[in-house]
């Protein structure tokens, strides 16, 4: 009875530390400027966002954590892809076209706000479909930054959605 009692105190504690630690984490986020968090997301990227990941839930091909923070929507992810290579990944259907534009308008100027004149934005229509792409890179970063209007065709009408991504380039178009 008494191994019993202490293997649920243990299992308490445990418990408890994950709880406090995770709340201590999700006060420092809010606490972080917009470009506390880009800057964050860059040097997380080489590391699999340690920090970023919540909760994880499998999927067929990767690994799919929530984000502890959202720079666009608030339903953003860290994809694993595989041992080493993450992306960040946050989208928001939008109302309209108009809207969709517009949150790509502030999520691009405060992206280019944060980052340093080293990093270099191209920006112009989306590889496939119908949309506008931005993406900022630096010379010897492994992560782009890249921001996206883009319309999404559904059975009865178009949807338009923003993203925000932070990842290898090959895995965005």
């Amino acid at each position: 009875m008494m191994k019993r009692w202490l293997g649920v105190m243990a299992v308490t504690a445990l418990c408890g530390c994950t709880t406090t630690q995770e709340t201590a984490m999700d006060s420092q986020v809010a606490a972080m400027s917009n470009c506390e968090k880009i800057e964050a997301l860059v040097q997380g990227h080489r590391h699999g966002f340690p920090q970023l990941k919540t909760t994880l839930s499998n999927a067929k091909i990767m690994q799919v954590w929530k984000a502890r923070y959202h720079l666009v929507g608030d339903a953003c992810q860290v994809w694993g892809w595989s041992a080493d290579k993450f992306s960040y990944v946050c989208s928001q259907t939008e109302p309209n076209q108009e809207t969709a534009m517009d949150h790509y308008g502030k999520a691009k100027a405060v992206t280019r706000q944060c980052l340093g004149p080293e990093w270099v934005l191209t920006e112009g229509k989306r590889d496939m479909g119908e949309g506008v792409k931005a993406e900022f890179a630096k010379a010897g970063e492994s992560a782009v930054i890249t921001v996206v209007a883009a319309s999404s065709p559904t059975v009865f009408h178009n949807e338009w959605k923003t993203y925000y991504f932070v990842g290898d380039p090959n895995d965005i178009k």
